[in-house]
C-alpha cells in the first residue's frame, strides 16, 4: 500500500510540474493563469472530470471553475462529456495543443483586426469631415490618409494570412 502512495505522489508531482509549465507559457502570452491550470488538470487526466473534482483538485470555488471551464470550451480546449449514470457535468481536454493554440491565436488576431478596421474607418471619417483646412492642413491630411492606407494594407495582409491558416487547419 505504501508503494502505491509513493507512485501516486510521484505522479502528482509530475502533473504539478506540467501544470506549472503550462501556466508559465500562458503567462508569457498574457493568458489567464487559472484557465491554464484548469486545462493542465484536464489534459493530464486519464478520464473526464466533474466540476466537483476540478474544484477539489484546484482548491478553487465551484463558480470560478465553472466560469473558466466555459472559457476553455470557447477556445475549443475542453468539452462537456456525458457520463452514464451521473447527473453531473464532466469535462475532458482537447489533446491537440497545436489546434488549441492556433484557434486561440486566430481568434485573438481576428479581434485585433476588427479593432484596427474600426479605428481606421473612424480616423478616415474624421479626416474627410474636416472643413476649412489651410493648404498646410490639407497636406497633413493627405499624409495621414496615405499612412492610414499603409496600415489598411497591412491589416488586409494579416487577414489574408489568417484565412490561409484557416485553410491549413
Amino acid at each position: 500500500m505504501e508503494e502505491t502512495n509513493i507512485v501516486e505522489n510521484s505522479l502528482e508531482k509530475a502533473q504539478n510540474k506540467f501544470i506549472n509549465y503550462i501556466c508559465s507559457v500562458c503567462d508569457d502570452f498574457g493568458l489567464n493563469r487559472f484557465v491554464a491550470q484548469l486545462y493542465g488538470v484536464l489534459y493530464m487526466s486519464d478520464r473526464p472530470l466533474s466540476l466537483d473534482e476540478l474544484t477539489e483538485r484546484l482548491e478553487a470555488s465551484k463558480g470560478n471553475v465553472s466560469i473558466n471551464i466555459r472559457e476553455l470550451e470557447k477556445w475549443g480546449a475542453a468539452r462537456k462529456i456525458w457520463v452514464k449514470g451521473s447527473r453531473k457535468d464532466y469535462y475532458e481536454a482537447e489533446l491537440d495543443i497545436k489546434k488549441i493554440f492556433l484557434n486561440k491565436l486566430k481568434s485573438s488576431v481576428q479581434r485585433r483586426l476588427g479593432e484596427v478596421s474600426g479605428m481606421l474607418t473612424e480616423l478616415d471619417k474624421a479626416i474627410q469631415s474636416a472643413n476649412g483646412l489651410t493648404d498646410e492642413e490639407r497636406k497633413m491630411a493627405k499624409v495621414c490618409r496615405d499612412r492610414l492606407k499603409r496600415i489598411e494594407e497591412l491589416r488586409g495582409l494579416a487577414s489574408t494570412a489568417l484565412n490561409l491558416v484557416d485553410k491549413i487547419l
